[in-house]
């Protein structure tokens, strides 16, 4: 019988193209990861990966085990929960995997609603080991975004809801000549020093490249922080600027300013993934409620945390 957890790490490394990055977002080491898969190479018979250069590429055989490993994955995850929810007596339980902001921001709002109309529940919250639905298939509900010119991935046995749109701001230290512009073209900030707000944030680093170069120019990076409220205190600091997300602005708490760039304007789609097997439960309708209700209010919010007009 082949080996689930290698085989979720099989999944990991196909989705990233990477045994540095599957390390990173599993929290294992490169070793680690690189042994799993050599050890489900000799179970299954044929090779996973090859050489590229110095790093690697997942074979086609690879890419075809690792998606009909998804429902077993998915089962056993059930399995797992079941027997968890019958060693603690729990009447009801529902998992959820968010980004970070989305976290911070709604689900305590959710928390709480849920809590009240449903008191034998039990919800389980995680934050995403990466932003993306190349990972999905591990709670009844995901919380992802995606850039909207990419097409969107659904992994197998889920439904995606839209949620609303997240524009991306500037964010500016007080003293910075164009802090009260409001709203200004993204090109004027060619000159500026700028800081990556969370580099292993894969949407936010890809959407930021693309928003400069349609400006005409290239960020110069002098700071990149491995998460957003590092890289939010080092634009309070006056170390750079930065393109945040706006539903990070409402619990950051720094004091900096905000400007809506133009041409162009960017943004993210937030989106929630629904496990079939969980779509009819009470609670799981009411949450999607919950979050398309938060995700329609982030148009009314001002750059500057307060509603427009």
């Amino acid at each position: 019988m082949l080996d689930l957890n290698r085989l979720r790490i099989l999944r990991a490394v196909v989705a990233s193209g990477s045994v540095n990055e599957t390390a990173h977002r599993l929290g294992l080491t490169p070793s680690t990861v690189s042994q799993h898969v050599h050890t489900l190479e000799r179970e299954v018979g044929f090779p996973l990966v090859e050489r590229v250069g110095r790093g690697i590429r997942p074979t086609p055989a690879a890419i075809e085990l690792a998606r009909a490993s998804a429902d077993a994955l998915h089962a056993m995850a059930d399995l797992d929960v079941l027997a968890r929810d019958l060693r603690e007596g729990a009447t009801e339980r529902l998992t959820m995997r968010t980004f970070a902001s989305a976290a911070y921001t709604w689900m305590p709002t959710v928390a709480r609603a849920l809590r009240q109309e449903f008191p034998g529940l039990t919800l389980e919250l995680s934050i995403n080991e990466s932003d993306s639905a190349e990972t999905a298939g591990q709670a009844d509900i995901e919380v992802h975004t995606e850039l909207p010119y990419d097409d969107p991935r659904v992994p197998p046995a889920y439904r995606r809801f839209e949620l609303g749109t997240d524009d991306f701001l500037v964010a500016l230290p007080h003293d910075h000549p164009l802090a009260e512009a409001g709203t200004m073209d993204l090109s004027e900030f060619a000159e500026d020093d700028w800081v990556q707000y969370d580099f292993r944030d894969e949407i936010a680093t890809r959407l930021a490249a693309h928003a400069c170069a349609g400006a005409g120019f290239t960020p110069r990076y002098v700071a990149r922080a491995q998460d957003h409220v590092t890289g939010l205190a080092f634009v309070a600091a006056g170390v750079g600027i930065a393109l945040v997300p706006q539903l990070a602005l409402g619990w950051s708490g720094f004091e900096v300013a905000y400007v809506h760039p133009t041409n162009p304007s960017p943004n993210r789609r937030i989106v929630a993934l629904v496990r079939d097997s969980a779509r009819t439960n009470p609670a799981t309708e009411r949450t999607i409620a919950l979050l398309t209700e938060l995700g329609g209010r982030l148009g009314e919010v001002h750059a500057f945390g307060h509603p427009r007009g």
